[in-house]
């Protein structure tokens, strides 16, 4: 995320959450995702961020990475916020996080993930494990493992993915109709747009600018 500002845009968006209704108070229903080199707690402080969301830490060129890891669980703690740590099992389950994401190359490829190790942190420690997807066929392979919900994107032009061809609203619901995995709505979402999203059957969506 960048300067978020102006802060009132954010937390419009954040607001929109308590129009998500969901029997799994387990999942959360907003998804902050932080790509940063480096945490300032400065341009988050001021976010009316909801008990019921995550942060989902990418950061992946980022050398100080664990140190990051550590900043943001101890930020989530004092908000009463989840952690997701993407692809890094080993990460998630040495800082204590809430959880994992494994990017969709890593699903594609059964032998990346060792779903027992996997399977037996997530029992002992309550973990969410989440998935990105881009499309029908990606969460119909996502289906046969033992995953919590996945991040369909790109649903609108995004400024993370400028070139990729977005799924676009109607495209978009009728995926989430055809499964009954969760899915979170990814990609270049905004006040503009959002209320959209709230007529299709997402559980919750993600976003990293919401510009």
């Amino acid at each position: 995320m960048q300067s978020v500002e102006p802060n009132t845009k954010i937390n419009k968006l954040l607001d929109y959450s308590k129009e998500i209704k969901t029997k799994d108070n387990k999942l959360p229903k907003i998804i902050i995702i932080f790509n940063e080199d480096d945490f300032d707690e400065k341009k988050f402080l001021n976010l009316k961020i909801p008990k019921q969301a995550a942060f989902l830490l990418r950061s992946y060129k980022a050398k100080s990475r664990k140190k990051i890891a550590k900043q943001l669980l101890k930020f989530c703690k004092m908000k009463k916020l989840k952690l997701l740590i993407a692809s890094d099992i080993k990460l998630a389950e040495d800082i204590n996080a809430h959880g994992v994401h494994f990017p969709e190359y890593m699903i594609k490829k059964k032998n990346i993930i060792n779903w027992v190790i996997v399977k037996n942190i997530k029992l002992r420690k309550n973990w969410i494990i989440t998935t990105a997807v881009h499309s029908l066929q990606a969460i119909k392979n996502a289906e046969f493992f033992d995953i919590d919900a996945a991040l369909l994107s790109p649903v609108f032009s995004s400024k993370s993915h400028p070139n990729k061809k977005n799924l676009g609203i109607n495209k978009f619901s009728k995926i989430v109709k055809k499964t009954k995995l969760p899915i979170y709505a990814l990609g270049g979402i905004n006040i503009k747009n959002i209320k959209s999203l709230l007529r299709t059957d997402i559980i919750g969506y993600a976003f990293q600018r919401g510009e």
